[in-house]
């Protein structure tokens, strides 16, 4: 049985009516256009195997004087809102936001993000993964497609907000009473905290002087190629906690592609890899979790120690607690480390 997740991109739109598809590079209209939509994935038939791509779907996008001639609008994200909102409701189901990594493209973005449908959903707590796709170039070139992709996760910044505050508008103008009453989640993973640094300003910026809406109930801050004092620099993420209910910091010491990323791409110690730079003033509702003894997982060559936010069995266990609301203190195979204010997770 197919896996239904959903997506928005400003990715170029390569493929056709009949067929969509999106490409490397950023929409013909600019890093800031967005197209929403929804796509079927086949899971593997048995563990370790590939998730597969069966169908994308692209909802209808009409804006007069743009992309038609037509006087009425048409916006694919009311659609793609509506359609998660009526399955929230009929199937209790949360909702959790996905921003992916490095060297992830359209497909790979897709099938991560079933991946996540069915590993961190259960049957008493299902899931609905919406992931918005940036146009990170999926391949692995030295030097080269590294800051290929920094550059364009920076400049996608503008539409993960965009994306953002149409959700926020939408919530208003269907009201209260037509709320599914679910909570929704984010997840970002390596190089999407970095672009989600960004997103968060550009929101910031819709809100001068005012508290950000608090609409999230976890944010998961995973593996982040992301500075590691960026939770306490307004001009980064030390205002990304007013977004939500509780921040959760996956981080291992023994992550590989983060170690590369801080010794040979010139960056600051990495988030991903040692966790906040300093734990004062770090506010109580963001939590530490230590992966270093469960980061291990095959490939292990192209894995890097860097995928075990969705392949290692105790970080996928630890998670689906967090999401069913479990308190830090009592979520089982967690050691607390009173010097790092950090969990640190056993392997089983």
């Amino acid at each position: 049985m197919s896996i239904t997740v959903y997506y928005a991109t400003n990715r170029s739109e390569t493929g056709t009516a009949a067929k969509p598809g999106f490409g490397p590079g950023f929409h013909a209209k600019g890093p800031h256009y967005l197209r929403f939509g929804s796509a079927d994935v086949e899971p593997p038939a048995k563990a370790g195997g590939e998730y597969k791509v069966q169908s994308v779907y692209l909802a209808p996008e009409k804006l007069p004087g743009v992309a038609s001639k037509s006087k009425k609008t048409v916006l694919g994200s009311r659609e793609i809102f509506e359609e998660l909102r009526q399955n929230m409701k009929t199937q209790k189901s949360d909702l959790l936001l996905l921003i992916h990594g490095f060297a992830s493209d359209f497909t790979t973005a897709l099938s991560r993000a079933a991946q996540i449908k069915q590993e961190y959903g259960t049957a008493g707590r299902p899931l609905e993964v919406a992931v918005f796709s940036w146009p990170a170039n999926g391949e692995m070139i030295p030097e080269v497609s590294y800051y290929e992709d920094r550059t364009d996760a920076k400049a996608s910044a503008i539409a993960i907000a965009r994306a953002f505050l149409k959700m926020l508008e939408y919530f208003r103008d269907i009201g209260p009473s037509q709320f599914c009453w679910q909570q929704l989640h984010m997840v970002a993973h390596s190089m999407g905290n970095y672009t989600l640094r960004y997103a968060l300003q550009e929101i910031i910026a819709q809100y001068p002087g005012r508290t950000l809406p608090r609409v999230l109930q976890n944010i998961f801050l995973m593996a982040a190629d992301e500075d590691n004092d960026t939770l306490e620099l307004d001009y980064k993420m030390a205002r990304l906690p007013e977004l939500a209910e509780a921040v959760h910091v996956y981080y291992s010491g023994s992550d590989r592609a983060l170690i590369i990323s801080d010794t040979t791409k010139g960056n600051p110690d990495r988030l991903g890899s040692t966790g906040p730079r300093t734990l004062t003033n770090l506010p109580h509702k963001i939590t530490l979790v230590d992966c270093r003894n469960v980061d291990e997982t095959k490939p292990e060559l192209s894995d890097s120690r860097h995928q075990y936010y969705r392949k290692r069995p105790e970080v996928v266990a630890d998670v689906r607690q967090v999401l069913a609301g479990v308190p830090p203190d009592r979520i089982p195979n967690r050691v607390f480390i009173p010097e790092k204010r950090s969990y640190r997770i056993g392997p089983r």
